[in-house]
């Protein structure tokens, strides 16, 4: 293994790849189309990486959430409609969705009476952006759930084949 950077304020790129116990060449080695010195102007934030890029870091690092840190953070588009997952454990994930499907649960009724003319009024915006904000947590829980997933299959921890053929059962 190559030495140790000392640069302080590493890029989450940088850290990932050295959690990873790679020098740039060997990341660059085990990456397609992206080279060594791109690796580093990356790091040192002399280039933006592009899209590709990121997805060849995740692959090689095993850092799925990089490609969530960067269309939260680095795409115009991401940063309005992208929000930023936290990677968390599988017994927190689980309780944050239940605890957010438990909050979102007897909102229901009002949702329907606020979507039944197909109009938000005055009077019910107050309501509708309570509920829109505990959507938001559901659909949280859930983008972390899938990242979870994401970073399981990754590391080789859950069968993947397996796991889309019974998606596939499920229709």
């Amino acid at each position: 293994m190559g030495k140790q950077s000392t640069r302080e304020n590493k890029t989450i790129y940088q850290l990932c790849r050295e959690e990873q116990g790679l020098t740039r060449e060997k990341a660059s080695e085990k990456m397609e189309g992206v080279s060594a010195s791109r690796i580093e102007k990356i790091e040192y934030e002399l280039q933006e990486p592009t899209p590709y890029d990121v997805i060849q870091m995740a692959d090689c690092y095993k850092r799925p959430e990089l490609c969530n840190y960067y269309c939260s953070h680095k795409c115009v588009i991401g940063d309005r409609y992208v929000p930023e997952i936290e990677v968390s454990e599988l017994p927190d994930i689980i309780l944050e969705t239940i605890a957010s499907l438990n909050e979102i649960n007897p909102l229901t009724s009002r949702l329907i009476q606020i979507a039944r003319d197909g109009k938000i009024t005055d009077d019910e915006i107050h309501d509708f952006a309570l509920i829109s904000k505990r959507l938001d947590e559901v659909s949280l829980a859930i983008d972390s759930l899938n990242l979870w997933v994401d970073k399981m299959v990754s590391e080789n921890n859950i069968n993947i084949e397996l796991l889309k053929e019974e998606r596939e059962k499920l229709g």
